[in-house]
Formats: C-alpha cells, sequence, structure tokens
C-alpha cells in the first residue's frame, strides 16, 4: 500500500484495488462544506476535478472517501510541454472559478493533476478551502504555481529542456533566481515577463543576500486591500501560458516520420495498416500499448476501434505533436513520454511517492503494438532479445503485434553503423527463439520485400 504524507488535512491510500482518502477530523467540516457546494458540484460536472464517492464519517471524527482509478496514473516528468501548459490552464480555471464562488486553491502543485487520456483532472479536493475575511489578499498558491508551471515552461521554451529534466531533478519546480540569467533580455518581452519571472527573481536574490549577511527581516508588507487584483492576475497568467506553450518547431529524430518514410513504398505502408487494423478489430481490445507510437497513427486506428490506449515514446516532438492533435478531437489516447528501455523510476521517499513505469504497466495491456521497434531496442540500446520479450511478457496479456526488421533493410543498416558485425545473428529464427519462453508466434504477414508483421500470443 502507498500512502501519502505530505498535507497535515489528510492522507491518500493507495491499496492496489482502491484510492481512499482520509481526511482529518479538523478538516471534516470545511470538507463537507466542499462537497455540498456549487463549486464542487460545477467542477466535477465539467471533468475538471475528481469525484468523492462513498463519503463515511470515521469513529475519530474524519471522513474517508473514495475516488475513482485512473487507469495508467502519469506524473509531470512523463508529460510533454503541452501536457504541462494543459495542466496548468486546468489549475487556472479552478481557481478562477473558485475564487468566483468564495474559495481559493491553497496549492498549485503540478502533481496534483493526473491525465484521463488527453484531458487533465485535478486530483487533490483537499487544495480547495474557503476563504477568510482574515486571509492576506490575492492567492495564497501563486508562488509555487509559477514555479510548477510558468518557469518549467519558460525554460522548455527558451533552453529545449523537456519537463522530464525539469520534474525529476526538482519535484518542487523551478525559482524564478535560478532561471532568469539565463533567459535572453528580448524573451517575451512585456508585463507578465518582467511580474512573474524578473521581479521575483530580483526579490530572491535580495532576500538570499540578505540571509547570508546575517540580516533579519522584518514583517512583510501587507499587500493593498483597497481593491481584488486576483481575477486579473489569474487572466495575465492564462495569456502567458497560452504564448509559452507555442508547438516545438525544431525538428527530431521521429517527429517527421510518419509523412517522411521512404523505406516504405506505398503499398507496404497499406499493407502495414491493414494487417493492423484487420488484428485490431478482430480482437477487439479494451487496452492497447502503443510502444514507439510516434506521432500516434497507429494510436488513433486502435482507439477508433474503441481501445483505450497508452501511447508510449521517447520523442517528445512527435509525441506533443500527438496530444495537440487530441485536444481537436479527443479521444481515448494516453499520451506518455518515457523510454520503454530505460523506464521512468519509482521517485520520493523511500522510493515510494511515485510509481515506477514497470509497475504501472505490469498486466494491463490485452494488445502491445511493437512496429519497427525491436530493432532499434537491441542496436541502439544493445538490449538482450530474452531479456526484452520478458518485460514485454509482463505488460502484455494477449497478442504482442511486432514488426520484425532483417538486417539487410535500410532503416537497419543506418541505425547499425559500423557496429553491423555484431549482428550477424540478427534473424527471424533468432527473435523468434528469444521469444519462445513467453509468446507463441500465430501469425505473420509480409508488409514489404524486407518487413514481416508477426502476431505473437502471450503463453
Amino acid at each position: 500500500m502507498t500512502r501519502s504524507f505530505r498535507d497535515p488535512a489528510g492522507q491518500l491510500e493507495d491499496d492496489g484495488q482502491r484510492i481512499r482518502r482520509l481526511v482529518q477530523p479538523g478538516g471534516r467540516t470545511a470538507t463537507e462544506a466542499l462537497l455540498a457546494s456549487d463549486l464542487y458540484a460545477g467542477l466535477v460536472r465539467d471533468g475538471l476535478l475528481i469525484e468523492a464517492r462513498n463519503v463515511r464519517a470515521l469513529t475519530d471524527g474524519g471522513l474517508e472517501i473514495d475516488h475513482p482509478r485512473v487507469d495508467i496514473p502519469s506524473y509531470p516528468f512523463e508529460w510533454t510541454p503541452s501536457m504541462l501548459a494543459d495542466a496548468g490552464l486546468l489549475t487556472l480555471e479552478i481557481q478562477t472559478r473558485a475564487w468566483a464562488a468564495g474559495w481559493t486553491l491553497k496549492d498549485a502543485a503540478a502533481n496534483n493533476v493526473l491525465f484521463i487520456n488527453s484531458r487533465p483532472v485535478f486530483c487533490d479536493l483537499l487544495s480547495l478551502r474557503k476563504r477568510e475575511k482574515l486571509d492576506p489578499p490575492g492567492w495564497h498558491a501563486y508562488g509555487q504555481f509559477v514555479r510548477h508551471f510558468l518557469l518549467p515552461l519558460l525554460v522548455i521554451g527558451e533552453h529545449g529542456r523537456s519537463p522530464r529534466d525539469i520534474f525529476l531533478a526538482h519535484r518542487d519546480g523551478l525559482r524564478a533566481a535560478e532561471v532568469a540569467p539565463f533567459i535572453p533580455w528580448h524573451a517575451h518581452l512585456g508585463l507578465a515577463m518582467w511580474l512573474h519571472v524578473r521581479l521575483p527573481a530580483r526579490l530572491e536574490r535580495r532576500r538570499i543576500a540578505h540571509h547570508a549577511q546575517g540580516r533579519r527581516g522584518g514583517a512583510a508588507p501587507s499587500p493593498s486591500t483597497a481593491s481584488d487584483g486576483t481575477p486579473w492576475l489569474l487572466g495575465n497568467l492564462r495569456s502567458f501560458v497560452q504564448r509559452l506553450v507555442r508547438p516545438r518547431t525544431g525538428m527530431s529524430t521521429w517527429s517527421s516520420y510518419t509523412v517522411n518514410r521512404d523505406h516504405y513504398g506505398d503499398a507496404e505502408l497499406a499493407a502495414k495498416r491493414a494487417a493492423v487494423q484487420t488484428l485490431v478489430q478482430s480482437l477487439r481490445p479494451r487496452r492497447v500499448l502503443d510502444i514507439g507510437a510516434n506521432s500516434g497513427e497507429f494510436s488513433l486506428l486502435a482507439a477508433k476501434e474503441g481501445a483505450q490506449v497508452v501511447a508510449l515514446d521517447d520523442d517528445i516532438n512527435a509525441l506533443d505533436a500527438l496530444h495537440r492533435r487530441l485536444r481537436g478531437e479527443p479521444g481515448s489516447i494516453q499520451c506518455l513520454h518515457a523510454n520503454i528501455a530505460r523506464p521512468t523510476p519509482a521517485t520520493g521517499w523511500q522510493l515510494a511517492e511515485t510509481q515506477s513505469l514497470p509497475n504501472r504497466l505490469k498486466g494491463r495491456f490485452d494488445v502491445v503494438l511493437m512496429l519497427a521497434v525491436v530493432h532499434h531496442l537491441a542496436v541502439t540500446e544493445r538490449l538482450p532479445l530474452p531479456q526484452l520479450f520478458r518485460c514485454l511478457a509482463d505488460y502484455c496479456t494477449g497478442v504482442l503485434l511486432l514488426e520484425f526488421v532483417p538486417r539487410d533493410d535500410p532503416r537497419f543498416i543506418e541505425i547499425a553503423g559500423a557496429n553491423a558485425e555484431l549482428y550477424q545473428e540478427w534473424s527471424l529464427p533468432a527473435l523468434l527463439e528469444a521469444a519462445a519462453p513467453w509468446f507463441s508466434l500465430t501469425g505473420q504477414t509480409p508488409i514489404s520485400t524486407h518487413r514481416t508483421l508477426l502476431q505473437l500470443q502471450r503463453s
């Protein structure tokens, strides 16, 4: 069982079967008020906030609440930039509605958001609290929002970093004083840049200098209460996020793959699509894992046939383009920025605050797609085939659809390069022998002069 511990108002427990929230006795009245409010009803109705189910009073005066389980939870370090921006915009939308209704978000961390397919949903019920007359003016979680969303998006856009780079190293996001010196003076000129990045950076550096000199700061001045500028602030933050999350224009290894596949002819591509479509139509899988999804061509095909799909790829540009496309045509596809050969580890205190990627994928998929991927893992990552198939057997409960690429294929020759002699034993019989302890061959379809689509059944 995993259990959260950072929020003094309550904790979340996951026993592998259900998600249970325990609310401390001191937070019961506030939580019951939230659950009875129009704000909560509207957020749940619109799919912005996770639902509370089976609310039960405990003998100690607290509450026990069940939440629906998100099928495959993902974390900020597995998101694309557009996913991070969508999570930020969701947070701002909830805060805007909450503020208008007399409530506020006390937390604005990126890890309060999960994705259900391509849709972000806010999952920390206890982050919402009623505003009080004695509260200082303004949004208490503003600084956290900047650290978790604005500054990471700025660094991603200006320096080509990824959410994985940032959040695996910085659970609590980035600080303005660390970021501002590396942002060109001409980047994003305007009030938003000054207000949310340049000015906080100066204030942070000044505070650090005062501490270094042993000075004791006085009480922080209270902001003016003459007017409520929070709605304006939230609108300004929303506009800034939308400006920062422009499409990634850099050409990556695979971002143009589906429109520039000179190693396939039209007939070969058609044969590959037809074979995959025939499979998903005949099997009607409930869950599909598309390893090396790229721009999502086959993920979209599987989703069209009713499957819940996890589109996994290490190319962030290609995957970001897929997520952007899903915004306009919402479906049952969840993007996951990860490398199956170097999977996301468990993180946090005692490696228990986030689950490892293999643990989340284990036993979840009745169909796994690996289309033109295995040779990359064997050549680029140098993975032993028996170990690779053992790993795939953990994820796959039904059919593994695998595209075999032989040594004389132009793409294999290209990626093997000077090491081509190391793969003299690479062949279809050798691959099937490596798979045999866990998979049996049930069908194969030639899709080109070089390539074969293999249908392997989990033993």
